[in-house]
């Protein structure tokens, strides 16, 4: 007997369960259902306040919920209304959103703090082509904003419901394709009701993370489970199907962490770029992909780079820390080498904004990059004594 066939997925192809008003009305009324009956609690739900909702669904792109939660009453306790989020400088936001990663979003959501007090009277849009206009927000973040503030019908197409449309109608194209996503929006447009479209939205959602999950999916306990066509052709376990990830691209910088009369060095980027903004320690690009922009075009030395960047000699020693993480599609090795102040004057050099001396103590409040923080744990917890170059 021949394995279950998922629907094709051809450009164009709109045949499916949601084309029938029955399908629809049942797992509109059967998921709202379920929802009600109980629910996970998070801070956001219970708003109606579209500012917090924006920030919410701003942090929770490519985030999980756990990690979301205490950046989400953090960010909120320290800028409460858009305004306030509009008047800070861009450097406290970042260091607001430190260790959230993925920072575009929060410089994104900075920018459209901004748009909405200088454009919309401090008062967030509430229909899906105003929002969508703002920086950062795309058509997700737009419908979510508008379904879940002002209660209004708007579709929602993310991770958890990209996958749950995916099983209902059997759809067997890789999810990444236009053509997939294209499909799946018709789908969720259909079928986010007139009537209290904001609590469907949330419930479709919430089935995507606690029942419909990447692996071994909850169909047993599923509400919908008799309407699904993937459950239907025994296709669960198998849609959808995403083309696999390519390898991450290896990298390896190296950074100096130089040490003058109890000071260390220190270097802010300029407004630009990946970690733009963002403070480090003064770091050279050493082999691989370059994502960050830290080669000089030509192969120097760690200390010919200090120097470059900086306009500090430093005696060199060898590396006393490494620390590895990952960056967009890049996985980096980065070498910390103990380093010695020897002359020069901070001066900023290229891609950088300042230099300067710090004792660890006023790092506290600057924003830093992953590596960055790991880096000054690491010296907090005794490195300093050792990262002079002199073992």
């Amino acid at each position: 007997m021949g394995r279950p066939r998922a629907t094709s997925g051809a450009t164009g192809q709109d045949d499916g369960p949601d084309r029938d008003p029955g399908w629809v009305a049942r797992m509109r009324g059967r998921l709202i259902d379920w929802y009600e009956r109980g629910h996970r609690e998070l801070p956001w739900r219970a708003e109606r306040d579209p500012y917090r909702i924006l920030v919410s669904e701003t942090m929770l792109v490519q985030t999980t919920v756990a990690a979301v939660v205490p950046y989400y009453e953090r960010f909120l306790a320290r800028f409460p209304t858009v305004a306030d989020l509009a008047a800070a400088d861009e450097a406290t936001v970042l260091k607001a959103w430190e260790g959230l990663g993925y920072y575009r979003r929060a410089r994104q959501l900075h920018a459209a703090a901004r748009a909405i007090v200088e454009g919309h009277g401090g008062v967030v849009p509430g229909d899906v082509e105003a929002l969508r206009a703002l920086p950062g927000v795309g058509r997700y973040i737009a419908g979510a904003v508008v379904s879940f503030a002002f209660d209004r019908p708007a579709p929602i197409v993310e991770a958890n419901t990209q996958r749950v449309l995916a099983r209902w109608l059997a759809w067997g194209a890789d999810l990444k394709t236009t053509a997939s996503q294209a499909r799946l929006w018709r789908a969720a447009e259909r079928l986010v009701p007139p009537e209290r479209p904001g609590v469907f939205n949330q419930a479709f959602m919430e089935l995507g993370a606690v029942v419909c999950t990447p692996k071994n999916p909850s169909c047993l306990v599923c509400p919908v489970a008799a309407d699904c066509l993937a459950r239907a052709r025994g296709l669960q376990d198998t849609l959808p199907v995403v083309a696999d990830r390519a390898a991450p691209l290896e990298v390896a910088e190296a950074c100096a962490l130089v040490v003058r009369e109890g000071r260390i060095l220190v270097v802010q980027r300029g407004p630009v770029g990946l970690w733009g903004g963002f403070w480090e320690f003064p770091t050279i690009h050493l082999s691989g992909a370059d994502p960050a922009g830290r080669s000089f075009g030509d192969a120097v030395d760690l200390a010919e780079g200090v120097r470059r960047l900086t306009g500090v000699e430093a005696r060199v020693g060898p590396a006393v820390k490494t620390v590895r993480f990952g960056v967009t599609k890049h996985r980096v090795t980065l070498s910390a080498h103990g380093a010695e102040g020897i002359g020069g004057d901070p001066t900023p050099g290229p891609g950088l904004a300042r230099v300067a001396w710090e004792g660890p103590e006023a790092l506290a409040d600057r924003p830093f990059g992953k590596a960055g923080r790991q880096l000054l744990a690491w010296l907090r917890a005794g490195g300093l004594g050792r990262a002079d170059g002199r073992g």
